[in-house]
């Protein structure tokens, strides 16, 4: 698996200092990961969108690390933040506000980012463990089939219900996998997984939601989806038991 990584600090300096860290981590541990950097909250929450860990100067002029990741937790629920300060009354604050995974204190130290990387990707790796499903008599774009796959539930961005086949389109970020099943009873197996039914056919995972916009769905694969109208409250609902259940 690969592990998504972005840090913002409005201090170039200090921005260079943890990008430099991370880098001679990452060579010593031969892990997959892929690094972002920004200089501003704004920039941050325009351009990112797929995150894993936040590594997030609290003190920072335009937003503060913590309205930053409070933002950034709304949009990715199960995000690990790890907050940069050099003034401990902070820690407090974000453990209130933010539930932060942990500090790091200015001037950083190689060893500690270290060991708090080390068990943040260690519960990462636990979670997609417990969130795999089989599927069985399964096709892919190229109509080749499979007795079975495994997927983990989290990389699913939806699922939808092809009438004309009379089967369900599971549908990830770059791949779309078809098998026979019953919707109802598939939305009922994964609602305390975070999955919600939008519209009479679909199934979205909450996780990959990017916003609602009326009655538009935006997924981060960049897909638009329908709300159903009387499905409005009732979604937005579980959408918000969601986010606080992973806050």
């Amino acid at each position: 698996m690969t592990v998504d990584i972005a840090i913002c600090d409005d201090d170039s300096k200090d921005l260079k200092s943890v990008i430099d860290i991370l880098k001679d981590i990452f060579i010593e541990h031969n892990d997959k990961y892929s690094l972002q950097s920004f200089q501003s909250a704004a920039d941050m929450l325009e351009k990112v969108n797929k995150i894993d860990i936040a590594i997030l100067d609290i003190s920072m002029d335009e937003m503060n690390g913590i309205d930053l990741g409070r933002e950034l937790k709304i949009r990715f629920p199960e995000l690990r933040v790890i907050y940069m300060t050099s003034y401990e009354q902070y820690c407090m604050q974000a453990i209130n506000e933010v539930h932060a995974f942990s500090f790091l204190c200015k001037p950083l130290e190689k060893e500690e980012v270290k060991k708090q990387l080390e068990e943040l990707v260690k519960e990462i790796k636990q979670s997609d463990d417990n969130m795999e499903k089989v599927f069985y008599k399964v096709s892919d774009s190229n109509g080749k089939e499979y007795p079975f796959i495994k997927l983990k539930l989290q990389n699913i961005v939806f699922f939808e219900y092809v009438k004309t086949k009379r089967r369900i389109a599971i549908v990830l970020e770059n791949t779309v996998y078809e098998y026979s099943y019953v919707m109802e009873k598939l939305a009922g197996e994964l609602e305390s997984y975070g999955f919600a039914v939008n519209c009479r056919g679909n199934l979205v995972n909450l996780r990959h939601i990017s916003k609602i916009k009326g009655y538009d769905i935006h997924m981060d694969n960049g897909q638009i989806l329908a709300l159903s109208q009387k499905r409005v409250a009732g979604f937005k609902e579980k959408m918000n038991e969601f986010i606080h259940s992973h806050v």
